[in-house]
């Protein structure tokens, strides 16, 4: 109360001082007990000369405020809070020096002797906790004692902290690092750092403490990114080494560019000691909502001993070793938004030298994929038509060169590997229109021939492969510049008009005619049809037979066209049948049968009268007659020799039960179990075929069991008998197996099973996440490691079991069955186990087995694979931080298989 009356009588004098600017006044708040809102300002401010004030003061407390004006100090008691322009503190008590600009912050003691009010500085994005904090608003520069600021992911812990105009801090024993604990797991620590906010931190000569143990592991300095969030930066990656079977190695040491927000590239190297290297670079760049992709390109240099080459060469073994070589590899995906009325342009692109992801594979999939594929294409609707159009360019090479041996010194040669080429394929397509709309502006009157509709289809490619395939023709023998062996052209730009030659160029046109569909005998649906389809191809074959050579001529000219039509039917219906069940549990059973029949016909194309067939003299017989053959006169896309008059049929059932609910006494809410999900018997009958005129007839089924047991079943049965000759060769014979008196049906030739549950299905599910311009450059997982863990799910348990039966003409059958399963297992919050493992119960061993095992240690991973079987077999030991700032830091062991190709 002394201090507030003093402050009365001096009122007139202090509105001579710097606490009034310009203005602004410095705002009050009442003493203890009173509202500690933010007051307003004063109402009867007056101008004053200027000051050291640049804006006002805001100040608050919960126990009370002291003014002290002969010293020109103000005192802050429980909870102080200052706003002062882009700053802010919270202490338990704070201190307003104005006459040397000051602000003072601490901690206080309650009433059990602990400290309590953290002082906590912001200036900005900026937060500082410490038990000291010094700031001098004018010069805004500041001291900090005992303090604990977060820097992007970092943290950092130092005894003194003196920050400049600048934002710039600078630290005094200070420690860096990403556990956010007040007594840090691990930390880098350093006698002086220097901080520039969302920027970097600098260190001096560092050593890395883990567990409060010093390491020997640091530098001369350090340097770690603190970028803000959403903002990326460049920097160095630090590369791992290792040991495997090309020797000693230094793999991903290379350096990451941000160019910007939308797009960053990687650039990576490995570095073998017998002599090999690898050189990576991948770009990743992303537009929010148009598109999103990655390119990536990799050159690699296999080195291996001439000799180890000989020796495996010379060796029986298959698994040859691969000669020294060279390598490139092309990865590019590009994923557009689709968006009405625009075009829309893709990209999956994986090519390269062959057999590269043989030796430099990350994964199981590439090492054992057959082939790669890469597409390339661009679509786009025509607006306000009913025409689209689809511009591809695709691709497809063998994943193993070719391998052949040299005649004589037992060396091996590295063939070119199979690639093919279809560039360009062009497509057009109309979508299905009415013809009465196309030609008539006039309103529909219902007549039945307003249901005809038209669909139109061309699609035009050329398909170039550097495999040229032995010359020869089906049926044909002997004739005229017949070769014997494929051969395979190297891609080189020499070989581009022999490639270009051996091309297949081709177009195809489809054009259906829908008649409409009718209702007859009030329940049955019945729809005609009229297709009509023509190829033009680049080859048309006339064959002679040359009496001097005794083989057949073949001359060829270089356009062909063949065509073909037909006509079909269909009739189908929908049949409910319902059985009420009373006084159980069971409401009712309904049973849906979806009966369907089908006809197409389509003529003898083989007949003389279209040309698509020539009959040939091939040879003279032993009793010399004339040898002759009806060969195709074209490569592909001639139609059937034979006329076609077939009947398809199928029927499929879906049976359901209504069943009360259990948790409804009153027996008012029911629900649907499903017994059979679909069950459907097919086959089809030829009445123009010569003999088997009747289809193998196929009985498949899928439904779900107990709500978690999905099974799936698929079979084929032979009609006809089995006749076995006096050489002991079986063969179908057309006679029907259909016998009664043995109820026999027909023959069995196939049948798979499977059944497949999931115990946890919960644990299947996924987050999505908001769309982002920030491009995420992913590296390529370790195939021993899991790419995620969810500690948050206890277990997760999936089992599969399959059942194969297959039987063959001479009753041979072969019989495989397996049992898969894969999961997780939460020991602890910390510890996570999954595993995965089949087992072939024919060969009585496991297929393929792994198992990893996952440590949470807070602020870093530990992380166990394990392969015991196949290709793939090893293991892999490795600890990190978490903090992708650290990524780098880590500590890994690992042992693989061989990685040679056969």
């Amino acid at each position: 109360m002394r201090h507030f009356l003093i402050f009365l009588l001096l009122l007139p004098f202090a509105l001579l001082t710097p606490l009034l600017v310009e203005g602004q006044v410095l705002q009050q708040t009442p003493a203890a007990g009173q509202d500690t809102t933010l007051a307003a300002p004063d109402s009867v401010a007056l101008s004053a000369p200027s000051g050291d004030i640049a804006t006002t003061i805001k100040y608050a407390a919960r126990d009370s405020i002291l003014f002290d004006v002969e010293r020109e100090v103000v005192y802050l008691y429980g909870d102080a809070k200052i706003n002062y322009g882009t700053m802010s503190m919270e202490a338990a008590y704070i201190e307003i020096d104005y006459e040397t600009n000051m602000l003072t912050a601490t901690t206080l003691t309650d009433s059990t002797g602990k400290e309590v009010g953290v002082p906590v500085f912001t200036d900005g994005g900026e937060t500082y906790a410490a038990k000291r904090i010094a700031y001098n608003y004018k010069s805004r520069r500041g001291r900090i004692s005992e303090v604990v600021t977060q820097q992007g992911e970092g943290y950092i812990h130092a005894e003194v902290v003196k920050r400049n105009e600048n934002n710039e801090f600078f630290g005094l024993h200070s420690r860096y690092t990403t556990c956010n604990l007040e007594h840090p797991h691990f930390y880098i620590g350093s006698q002086k750092f220097k901080v520039i906010p969302n920027d970097k931190v600098m260190s001096g000569p560092f050593n890395l403490v883990i567990g409060d143990i010093p390491t020997p592991l640091g530098f001369l300095f350090g340097l770690f990114p603190t970028p803000k969030a959403q903002k990326r930066s460049s920097g160095i990656q630090v590369p791992s080494f290792g040991e495997n079977t090309r020797g000693f190695y230094l793999q991903d040491l290379g350096y990451y560019f941000a160019w910007n927000d939308y797009i960053g590239t990687l650039v990576q190297a490995d570095i073998y000691s017998l002599g090999g290297y690898n050189i990576d670079a991948k770009t990743d760049y992303v537009k929010r909502y148009s598109y999103r992709g990655s390119f990536g390109l990799q050159y690699n240099f296999l080195k291996n001993d001439e000799a180890d080459i000989a020796y495996s060469a010379r060796s029986t073994n298959e698994n040859l070793l691969p000669p020294t070589q060279r390598s490139i590899w092309i990865d590019w995906s590009h994923t557009p938004v689709q968006k009405p009325g625009r075009g829309r342009f893709s990209a999956n692109v994986r090519a390269g030298t062959p057999g590269h992801q043989r030796v430099n594979y990350n994964s199981a999939s590439n090492y054992l994929a057959a082939q790669f594929n890469s597409s390339i294409s661009y679509q786009k609707t025509i607006p306000n038509s009913p025409f689209s159009y689809t511009i591809n360019a695709r691709q497809s090479q063998s994943n193993s060169p070719q391998r052949s041996r040299a005649a004589g010194d037992g060396s091996t040669v590295p063939g070119a590997g199979n690639m093919s080429f279809v560039l360009p394929d062009l497509s057009l397509s109309m979508t299905t229109v009415s013809i009465y709309e196309l030609f008539s502006d006039a309103p529909s009157t219902g007549a039945w021939y307003e249901n005809f509709t038209i669909g139109y289809n061309v699609r035009a490619r050329n398909e170039v492969s550097n495999n040229i395939p032995a010359r020869s023709f089906p049926g044909l023998t002997n004739f005229i510049g017949q070769t014997r062996a494929d051969t395979t052209l190297p891609i080189s730009f020499n070989n581009i008009q022999e490639l270009w030659e051996n091309g297949k160029r081709e177009a195809n046109h489809n054009l259906s005619i829908g008649l409409g569909n009718y209702k007859v005998f009030r329940f049955f649906n019945f729809s005609p049809s009229v297709s009509y389809g023509e190829t033009w191809l680049d080859e048309k074959y006339t064959f002679s037979f040359d009496p001097d050579s005794q083989k057949v001529d073949i001359d060829t000219t270089n356009f062909g066209r063949v065509y073909q039509y037909a006509a079909g039917a269909s009739l189908n219906t929908t049949i409910y049948g319902t059985a009420y069940i009373k006084g159980k549990r069971v409401e009712a059973i309904r049973h849906l049968i979806r009966p369907s029949i089908s006809y197409n016909y389509r003529p003898d194309f083989g007949d003389e009268r279209f040309g698509f067939y020539q009959e040939v003299m091939t040879g003279i017989a032993s009793d010399n007659t004339a040898r002759v053959q009806t060969l195709s006169r074209f490569r592909s896309g001639a139609p059937g020799s034979s006329m076609s008059s077939a009947m398809g049929f199928s029927i499929d059932n879906n049976i359901e039960m209504k069943v009360r609910s259990k948790t409804d006494t009153a027996a008012t809410k029911f629900e649907k179990v499903t017994l059979i999900n679909n069950l459907r018997l097919s086959s089809g009958y030829d009445f123009a075929a010569d003999s088997f005129k009747l289809a193998p007839i196929r009985l498949t089924m899928n439904t779900r069991l107990f709500k978690m047991v999905d099974v799936t079943l698929a079979s084929a049965f032979d009609p006809y008998r089995i006749s076995t000759n006096d050489a002991g060769v079986a063969r179908r014979v057309d006679e029907y197996y259909l016998d009664l008196r043995r109820l026999r049906l027909a023959r069995v030739t196939t049948a798979n099973l499977n059944l497949r549950t999931n115990l946890n299905p919960a644990a299947r599910k996924t987050e999505t996440t908001s769309p982002t311009n920030l491009p995420a450059l992913q590296q390529d997982m370790d195939p021993l490691l899991p790419d995620y863990i969810d500690f948050k799910i206890p277990w997760t348990l999936a089992l599969d079991y399959t059942l194969s039966y297959n039987r063959s003409l001479s009753n041979v059958v072969d019989i495989r069955q397996t049992f898969g399963m894969n999961g997780t297992l939460g020991i602890t919050e910390m510890w996570q186990v999954s595993y995965n493992a089949n087992y072939d119960f024919v060969n009585n061993n496991i297929a393929h087995a792994n198992v990893n095992i996952h440590r949470d240690l807070h602020c870093w991973d530990m992380s166990i694979g394990w392969v015991p079987f196949g290709i793939m077999r090893g293991y892999n030991i490795t600890i990190n931080a978490r903090s992708a700032l650290l990524r780098d830091l880590k500590l890994t062991k690992r042992s693989r298989g061989n990685a040679l190709y056969q």
